[in-house]
């Protein structure tokens, strides 16, 4: 349990989470688009439009969300916490030591929830960052703070995000091991994601879920599917990984 805690730690304390939610924050602002210059604008003329302010935090939040630049960023933000973990211990030889320490059923659970973990936790964290920026805009230009608007919506697309945020995180892990390969973790996730887009978009528009774009949209369960299935291809890697160099 404490390998679990320690890895779980790490993931969330590592420089590398810290550098992924700075760049996560900013693909979440750039994804805003135009609205972007309009709060800008609005901002720094913010007597001018006091009473007619209609931007908020909810609708500019779930803009960024939904983004392109946001979708296509982030299978390679997702995995950049974690995903080289297991292999780089593996390379390095510090397996042996720790799979003794810990044992093996610890060590597979401490890599495998943790880079799940991870890249999930982070769209959350960029989610309250991107907010703490509106936050801290509207303080400084007019006293106060930002208007919140309705969240309703919010939730459900930020859940998605999480799903997608640890199966892209758990593709990077799974295919470096794969390919032994420590660059393959951050990208290899961003180089399917493109191609998933460019594929679905252009040859099976009629294949939704083909399209990573339109998995923040429609039911949950697929990607839930998709969730569990990897995590049981990664939990044999991890294991068959430990068998071959312990």
């Amino acid at each position: 349990m404490k390998c679990i805690i320690y890895d779980f730690r790490r993931a969330i304390t590592g420089r590398w989470f810290l550098v992924a939610f700075f760049a996560s924050v900013a693909s979440l602002y750039m994804s805003i688009g135009d609205q972007s210059y309009y709060l800008m604008n609005m901002l720094s003329e913010m007597e001018m439009y006091e009473d007619s302010f209609w931007l908020d935090t909810a609708s500019l939040l779930l803009q960024g969300m939904q983004g392109n630049f946001g979708v296509m960023i982030l299978p390679a933000l997702s995995a950049l916490p974690f995903a080289a973990q297991a292999l780089q211990e593996i390379k390095s030889g510090a397996i042996r030591p720790a799979v003794f320490r810990v044992g093996r059923r610890s060590w597979i659970a401490g890599k495998l929830l943790s880079t799940f973990a991870s890249g999930m936790l982070l769209q959350i964290a960029a989610a309250i960052g991107l907010l703490l920026v509106f936050h801290l805009m509207m303080l400084i230009y007019a006293g106060e703070l930002f208007p919140m608007g309705d969240f309703a919506p919010v939730w459900a697309v930020l859940l998605r995000r999480m799903f997608c945020g640890g199966i892209w995180a758990g593709v990077g892990c799974l295919i470096a091991l794969i390919t032994e390969t420590t660059s393959a973790a951050y990208l290899a996730p961003l180089c399917l994601c493109y191609a998933m887009v460019m594929i679905g978009t252009r040859f099976f528009p009629e294949a939704i879920l083909l399209n990573p774009s339109n998995w923040l949209t429609g039911a949950f369960w697929p990607l839930l599917l998709v969730l569990i299935v990897l995590m049981t291809a990664l939990a044999w890697m991890l294991r068959k990984k430990v068998n071959a160099y312990v």
